[in-house]
């Protein structure tokens, strides 16, 4: 592992401490000046500090704390934002229902609320995961194997414009990590890859398409992951760079993106040792516990004048750098973080005394609430006639529909095939057998691609796993029995917690598949991408699809029938040992 991380990320042997960030351009700061709304400034200190707490909405604890009202809670608890998470509302509906539900929640709370709220949620490829009838993606690095501005811009114009239907108008992406280090689980597909001039090229695009759209984009995670192998849910990730190596790469995609006037930036559980001088407990912060790199960095020497927003206080890379939870909240806050993502609602009580002692200063808390009003004056909010809810007519829709299918198709990434002009599935491979490999089982996940094959006429028969131990024996009879089969190996940052490398009998089914005739198997690689690059090597088609969206499904069916020729590039590659 070591001489790996050695290949792929080089530590500067030379770091000098008046070492500053720089850009391969001469790109001018971001010099928006902030909003010359000054409302804010008639806000109690307590409304004052509620605005910088971005609350998991949570009905029952809404309703318990305002005495069975909205009205009341938000009198006691003035918090600026609501994160509305798709796994507490959708899972308390039914599937029909969850639409409806959102547009509930807005309207109640925005009635409730004497100030402008902003709602939002992640999102990251699209509300067709939760909302019936609503679009579906491939992931970030599905747009980094196509490589076209304008596709980017439509798919960040599709996520937003369907957002604002139900309400959202804040979203916490796109996700500008380099997946540089193939074994950083928690970046993979979610990363447009790892070339920083393809992430430059596309995600201000996406910005751009988000934020015509009446939306509030968030580039994230400041000053970059992808480089190491640790996920921030479980513990702090390291930026491994060296500054010179972090002003081509990471530097210079975020401050394009300040230059370009991305509203919201979110630091991560991540520390920056190339770059930090203070340490505590001797070890270095994280970003977002860090002011020498949200204030210091961020803030003054890259000109942002947006909001900063804390990732998540519930993760573990944040955890354990002080005595509580609640300071933990406090010093994120007095670091340069704007706006908290799901602190507790005792912050509010205690940042408000430790600003009325004298303990945290007036002018942070000015600054962080100026930079929170602007972004809702800038959206719009204080206007008359703003737009809670944008309705999606049908025709848009179905167009959204269209073009997220076009999109899939072209994000296929034809990693090998034998040298053949015929399709990867010829008209006399009638029996399939296709072996789902999955951690985090869940059945019918490719019922869109087995359906989608029926209906071409072929006798498709799904079992799970075809594990080396188990079915060893049976391989030659399988070869003989089965045209062609497929694998369908599946996972995703997150599906399932942990890392994305195989075990168990998924691993046994890897190593099966390299046993059988390699002409038989067809490997679709659905999600990380690494599975087809790294260890099928001689298998003779591969194919990488980004994501199990039911474009994408349909879009392979198509390919492997030869309806189409497939045009992705991969994004990453393995670098040598």
């Amino acid at each position: 592992m070591k001489n790996l991380l050695l290949s792929i990320i080089i530590l500067s042997g030379l770091f000098f401490a008046s070492c500053q960030p720089s850009t391969k351009k001469e790109l001018p700061k971001q010099t928006d000046s902030l909003s010359v709304n000054k409302e804010w400034q008639k806000l109690s200190v307590r409304e004052k500090v509620g605005q910088l707490v971005c609350y998991q909405f949570n009905k029952n604890e809404m309703l318990q704390l305002g005495g069975g009202s909205y009205e009341q809670f938000f009198q006691k608890y003035p918090i600026g934002s609501i994160f509305l998470a798709n796994w507490n509302i959708a899972g308390a509906v039914s599937a029909d229902s969850v639409k409806n539900e959102y547009i509930k929640i807005v309207n109640q709370c925005k009635t409730a609320s004497k100030n402008p709220l902003l709602f939002t949620e992640d999102f990251e490829t699209g509300l067709g995961f939760v909302i019936d009838g609503y679009t579906q993606l491939v992931t970030e690095m599905g747009l980094g194997a196509i490589g076209s501005e304008e596709l980017a811009e439509q798919y960040g114009a599709i996520i937003a414009s369907e957002a604002r239907s139900i309400g959202i108008n804040w979203l916490l992406h796109p996700v500008a990590d380099l997946n540089i280090n193939p074994y950083s689980y928690i970046t993979n597909v979610r990363s447009i890859g790892k070339d920083p001039d393809l992430a430059i090229k596309l995600l201000p695009a996406q910005i751009k398409g988000m934020q015509t759209k009446g939306v509030a984009a968030t580039a994230k995670h400041f000053p970059g992951d992808g480089t190491d192998f640790i996920n921030q849910h479980f513990s702090t990730s390291q930026n491994k760079l060296s500054v010179e190596e972090w002003n081509s790469t990471y530097g210079m995609i975020f401050q394009t993106f300040i230059n370009d006037g991305v509203k919201v930036i979110m630091p991560g559980h991540i520390s920056f040792p190339a770059y930090q001088k203070e340490k505590l407990n001797d070890e270095f912060l994280p970003a977002t516990l860090s002011s020498e790199l949200i204030q210091g960095l961020l803030k003054d020497k890259m000109g942002f004048n947006g909001v900063v927003v804390s990732d998540a206080l519930n993760m573990a890379g944040i955890a354990q750098y002080y005595s509580s939870q609640i300071e933990t909240e406090v010093e994120c806050f007095k670091a340069g973080t704007d706006i908290l993502l799901w602190p507790s609602l005792a912050v509010i009580d205690t940042i408000e005394a430790r600003i009325n002692r004298g303990e945290i200063t007036m002018s942070r808390l000015d600054d962080a609430v100026e930079r929170i009003w602007n972004l809702k004056a800038q959206l719009g909010l204080f206007e008359d006639d703003y737009q809670t809810i944008i309705p999606l007519s049908d025709s848009l829709l179905e167009k959204h529909h269209q073009t997220a299918f076009e999109i899939s198709k072209k994000a296929l990434t034809l990693i090998s095939k034998k040298e053949t002009d015929s399709p990867f599935l010829s008209p006399t491979d009638q029996k399939i057998l296709l072996v789902e490999v999955m951690q985090d089982y869940k059945e019918g996940v490719f019922d869109v691609l087995v359906n989608e094959l029926k209906q071409r006429g072929m006798e498709v028969t799904v079992r799970r796993n075809l594990s080396y131990f188990e079915s060893g024996s049976e391989l030659t009879n399988l070869a003989l029995e089965y045209d062609k089969i497929i694998f369908t190996y599946y996972s995703l940052p997150g599906v399932p917690w942990g890392d994305l490398s195989l075990s168990g009998r998924e691993a046994l089914t890897m190593w099966a598949s390299n046993m059988l005739p390699k002409d038989k198997v067809i490997s679709l690689g659905f999600g990380d991408p690494y599975k087809n690059i790294i260890y099928l090597p001689r298998i003779e088609t591969r194919i990488n699809c980004y994501n199990i969206d039911s474009y994408s499904q349909r879009a392979l069916a198509g390919a492997l029938l030869g309806d189409f020729e497939l045009t992705g590039k991969s994004p990453v590659s393995y670098p040598e040992l």
